[in-house]
C-alpha cells in the first residue's frame, strides 16, 4: 500500500508524511483482526517503510518509532472495543463505531508518530509535534476512510463483482 504514494509526489505533505497515507487502513484492519499478533507484523512493516524512506537515521531509532506507535494503536483500539462494547468477534461491529475507530487510531497513529520521529531523530515530522501529529493523523484518517469506502462499495455491490468475474474467466 506504502508504494502506491511514492508514485504519486502530490500527496506527500512532509519528508515522512502523506495528505493520503494508506497503509493506516491496514495497520487498522490488521489489529482487529489480529490482535495482539498484528503488533509484531505492522511494527516491522512500519521499520521497513522508514528505513527505505529514511535510511540514514538509525535503524533503532526506527525500531521505538514502530514499535511505540503500533503499540499505541493497539492500545486504544483495544480500549475502544470495550468502551463501545464491541464483541471479540466483531458481529456487532457498526460502520459508525468503524469511523470513531479509524479516528482514534489515526490521530493516536499520528501524534505517537510525530512525537517519537521528533524526539528519537534529526527529522521532523511538521513544524512542531502538533502541526506533525496533525498532518500524520490527517492522512491516516482520509487513508481509513478511503479504504473502509471501498470496502462498503464492495461489499454492497459483491453479486455484481462476482458475476463479471465469472463473465471474465468464461471468456
Amino acid at each position: 500500500m506504502a508504494s502506491i504514494l511514492y508514485f504519486i509526489p502530490a500527496l506527500k505533505s512532509g519528508p515522512l508524511t502523506y495528505y493520503l497515507f494508506l497503509p493506516a487502513a491496514m495497520k487498522l484492519f490488521a489489529i482487529l483482526i489480529f490482535r495482539w499478533r498484528a503488533v509484531i507484523g505492522v511494527s516491522l512493516a512500519v521499520l521497513s517503510r522508514l528505513e527505505l524512506v529514511a535510511p540514514d537515521e538509525p535503524m533503532m531509532s526506527w525500531l521505538i518509532v514502530a514499535v511505540f506507535s503500533t503499540l499505541a494503536i493497539y492500545l486504544v483500539i483495544e480500549l475502544s472495543l470495550k468502551l463501545l462494547r464491541i464483541h471479540r468477534d466483531l458481529s456487532n461491529f457498526k460502520y459508525l463505531q468503524v469511523v470513531i475507530l479509524a479516528l482514534l487510531a489515526s490521530l493516536t497513529n499520528g501524534f505517537t508518530f510525530s512525537f517519537g520521529v521528533s524526539h528519537l531523530t534529526d527529522m521532523r515530522v511538521g513544524e512542531n509535534i502538533f502541526h506533525g501529529g496533525f498532518l500524520a493523523g490527517v492522512g491516516s484518517f482520509t487513508g481509513n476512510a478511503l479504504v473502509v469506502c471501498l470496502l462498503i462499495l464492495i461489499l454492497k455491490h459483491k453479486t455484481s463483482i462476482l458475476n463479471l468475474i465469472n463473465t471474465m474467466k468464461k471468456s
